[in-house]
């Protein structure tokens, strides 16, 4: 099965990885761009201390934050291991995974939880702004801007899957006749408002688990027609 890779990502990126290393063939065509804000300032992370919390809620939130600011003092909160790997890597200090691999229950984690103190979002322009709660102040600057992305259409005709990986991949590819396979809930929800019922939907939010869930389909649809 050849898969289509719709994700801001070159070959050989994170998810086409994950795909190849399942044993599947990975035709990689980004549908969206990303790029850092204009407006963005570093100021607010800068002046974090260690009891304040940063959220960042994608790989490239994480890799954008750590190439703009050496600061580590405070602790970071995570939407799923994927995540959670890159922050690490990138040497910050993960205090807190999503207990449900969206930035909903992120959210809902942390009302639970942290009481006083600072939290900072730096968060894409398309994602939604968190209000503060209790003694707890939260800022939800814009750090990256998301837009479509000219694609070649043609892409369509020479695979059997198509990967999405966020709400903004799937408002710009539409309707398709293809089969998608979608990295969590909040992708899939995005695909319910097209009439989209994803045939896969990872068990996990992450590149690996959506990967190992394709390949299961495409082993069963194999036998199926054996």
């Amino acid at each position: 099965m050849k898969v289509w890779v719709t994700r801001d990502e070159k070959p050989g990126g994170p998810l086409s990885a994950a795909l190849l290393r399942a044993g599947l063939d990975v035709c990689c065509e980004p549908v969206i761009s990303r790029c850092p804000s204009p407006d963005w300032k570093s100021d607010l992370v800068d002046s974090l201390g260690a009891t304040d919390l940063l959220v960042l809620t994608s790989a490239y939130a994480i890799e954008l934050i750590a190439s703009l600011t050496g600061h580590r003092a405070m602790g970071v909160a995570v939407v799923g291991d994927v995540s959670r790997t890159v922050a690490e890597a990138a040497g910050f200090r993960v205090v807190l995974v999503s207990s449900e691999g969206s930035v909903r229950s992120l959210f809902a984690d942390l009302r639970r939880m942290f009481h006083t103190g600072r939290v900072c979002y730096p968060r894409s322009e398309q994602a939604e702004a968190q209000s503060s709660w209790g003694d707890v102040s939260v800022a939800c600057p814009v750090l990256y801007d998301t837009t479509a992305r000219e694609f070649d259409r043609g892409v369509i005709e020479g695979v059997q899957m198509v990967a999405v990986a966020s709400p903004s991949a799937v408002r710009v590819i539409g309707r398709v006749d293809l089969p998608f396979a979608s990295i969590g809930p909040t992708t899939s929800k995005a695909l319910g408002e097209w009439g989209i019922l994803p045939a896969i939907e990872a068990p996990e939010p992450s590149f690996e688990s959506l990967a190992i869930a394709i390949a299961s389909y495409a082993s069963d649809s194999r036998h199926q027609r054996a």
